[in-house]
């Protein structure tokens, strides 16, 4: 089924029977009446529009702090979700206000046919439609994605040389990856985010390079704390790098940073905090996620879906809703849009006002960050 059918469907994945609502006409809140009418909020009235979906746990690096040198024990295939599962819980929650989606991995690139479920989101009329990837395999994914309606990316590049390249991802080439942005920006994906975890002794020398590489082609640089994901099993001592530092040395090297709030908003509703930096003539942005030091919970507007249908409300804590069962108990048509949002409803009610991440590496979750996409 794709959204705009107006029939109800039923398709199959590993022996589940998977029966999608009716959604074609709906509209918050006129016609949808009980569970799904009104805005999703969570206990503290944060209005919930942007919705993160991981669709799968497996990876082709080993970034050093995003995933063990040895893998993380990976779901069953037939625990992930299908493309029909996602597409329903997006309709879903779509009615109650969530505007924008996210796609992450793991990396969602490995997922079969990808392009199938751009497609099929794209034709839900979201407001974004974006995804995260390590640029891998953007070269020969560019394009279709493009077409098959992806809006915005974000590419993880940590550093500009390759020997560090490699040693962080442990596998990856930094060539394949340039290579990848060039693609990518010449098929039409413009203001393309560029996320760099920074690191204490480790690029912290090569942050300056990196604004300037993203800049001289129009991508947005943004530079992200270490998080103590796994327990803090990978978060290394004394590589922690805090925004104040951050801001510290980009003003040494760059110029001052300027405020950018009244600016032209950009497209996509992450945490990044943006400044502005004279850069050859024009102002160039640059954007700071710091979930550890300065932290952004009072305006949390997002959750997350890992691979296997279980809601995260926050990245930071273990606890989630379980999605995946109300999709294979039976239910179909406006009875399942309903115990969806019923479901997510009650479990975003329990939703903390904030976490306790430490930049000493404790306060995090047992969840992998190649688990839940960041």
């Amino acid at each position: 089924m794709t959204a705009g059918s107006g029939q109800a469907g039923q398709g199959r994945r590993d022996g589940v029977s998977i029966h999608l609502p009716v959604l074609a006409g709906k509209s918050l809140p006129l016609d949808v009446q009980g569970a799904t009418a009104g805005q999703l909020t969570d206990g503290l009235a944060r209005r919930i529009s942007y919705l993160r979906i991981s669709l799968t746990d497996r990876c082709n690096y080993r970034c050093t702090y995003c995933m063990p040198e040895e893998g993380v024990e990976l779901a069953q295939r037939s625990d992930v979700m299908s493309f029909e599962e996602l597409e329903a819980i997006v309709a879903a929650l779509q009615l109650v206000g969530v505007r924008r989606v996210r796609l992450t991995g793991g990396e969602p690139t490995v997922r079969k046919d990808l392009i199938e479920l751009v497609t099929r989101l794209g034709r839900l009329g979201l407001d974004d439609l974006a995804l995260s990837t390590n640029g891998e395999r953007l070269t020969e994914l560019a394009a279709p994605l493009r077409k098959a309606g992806l809006r915005r990316l974000n590419v993880s590049l940590d550093t500009l040389d390759a020997e560090r390249f490699r040693q962080v991802t442990r596998r990856g080439d930094l060539t394949r990856v340039l290579v990848g942005l060039e693609a990518a920006r010449s098929v039409g994906f413009a203001h393309t985010k560029v996320n760099c975890v920074a690191m204490r002794g480790w690029n912290d020398d090569e942050l300056a390079a990196l604004c300037r590489y993203c800049w001289d082609r129009d991508f947005i640089p943004r530079f992200i704390e270490l998080m103590p994901m796994s327990e803090g099993a990978l978060f290394f001592p004394g590589t922690f790098l805090p925004v104040a530092e951050l801001r510290a040395v980009l003003t040494r090297e760059l110029g001052p940073l300027l405020d950018v709030e009244t600016g032209e908003p950009l497209p996509g509703v992450g945490p990044a905090r943006y400044a502005a930096v004279q850069y050859q003539g024009a102002l160039r942005r640059v954007g700071m996620i710091s979930a550890v030091s300065e932290p952004f919970c009072d305006t949390c507007n997002r959750v997350r879906l890992s691979a296997t249908g279980q809601l995260h409300a926050c990245l930071a804590y273990d606890d989630a809703i379980d999605l995946r069962s109300v999709l294979r108990s039976g239910l179909t048509g406006d009875d399942m849009i309903d115990r969806l949002v019923q479901v997510a409803r009650g479990g975003l009610s329990d939703k903390r006002a904030g976490h306790i991440f430490s930049p000493t590496g404790c306060g995090g979750p047992r969840k992998h960050m190649v688990s839940i996409g960041g």
